[in-house]
């Protein structure tokens, strides 16, 4: 499985649909007062659909990488304990099947490895496949470092271990974004809401005061100036809060 993509289930495909046509039909009727903006619908599809698929994404990452640590651990402990390289790797099968359960990601790749390194596949090209396929940067950075000391030689559950701390401490810095960000993120879509809420207060309360804004090539040229502000501005703060370790 490539981890780099993320596809969407029947239940997402139906959740963009109806999104799409919520957005579009205030859109129609805030914007433009008309029925023919529905005609954005497909364009409201896509950028819903490019939303889902890149929180789809960064969800699945996030739990790769959590199992991934997680199975490692048991992989350094294993081979503190005397077990050997191939055993210690099953042991993170079973630890791993044990805390996330048999249809986690990362379970179902432990049991491809070790399947495979029954049948005498390296596992150093095992583990530089699956960091390839993870998209993680640091997963990537551990398949080469496993890789080196294969070659070289070396004391595997130190390398090991100190590798996972790194990735540990990493992972606990970006928990602690989160916590942070997590009110600034709830602001913001507080903030998203408020053009739209007093432009349908108004639409409620005065429609005679924006009839001017609608029916009239001025009025749609500059209501779609307002639109395409909005939306930057939607954009901006998205990419302001986004932020990676």
């Amino acid at each position: 499985m490539d981890y780099r993509n993320y596809t969407l289930s029947l239940a997402e495909y139906g959740k963009v649909i109806l999104v799409a046509l919520v957005i579009t039909s205030c859109v129609a009727y805030l914007f433009f007062s008309s029925g023919c903006a529905m005609l954005l619908t497909p364009l409201a599809g896509i950028a819903v659909y490019h939303h889902f698929r890149n929180q789809g994404l960064e969800k699945q990452k996030k739990e790769l990488s959590a199992q991934f640590l997680d199975a490692m651990r048991v992989v350094s402990t294993a081979l503190l304990a005397g077990y050997s390289m191939e055993n210690a790797w099953k042991e993170a099968q079973k630890e791993t099947g044990l805390l996330y359960g048999e249809n986690a990601v990362f379970y179902l790749e432990l049991q491809e490895i070790n399947r495979s390194v029954g049948l005498n596949v390296p596992l150093e090209r095992l583990l530089e496949s699956f960091a390839e396929r993870s998209g993680i940067e640091d997963i990537m950075s551990f398949a080469e470092v496993f890789s080196f000391a294969k070659r070289c030689g070396g004391d595997y559950a130190a390398i090991i271990e100190t590798t996972t701390n790194h990735m540990y401490q990493k992972q606990e810095i970006e928990q602690e974004i989160d916590v942070l960000v997590a009110g600034r993120k709830m602001e913001q879509k507080v903030m998203n809401l408020i053009p739209l809420l007093i432009l349908a207060y108004l639409r409620f309360t005065s429609g005679d005061y924006l009839d001017v804004l609608y029916h009239n090539p001025l009025g749609v040229v500059f209501m779609c100036g307002c639109l395409l502000v909005y939306l930057a501005a939607l954009f901006l703060a998205e990419k302001i809060l986004a932020i990676h370790v």
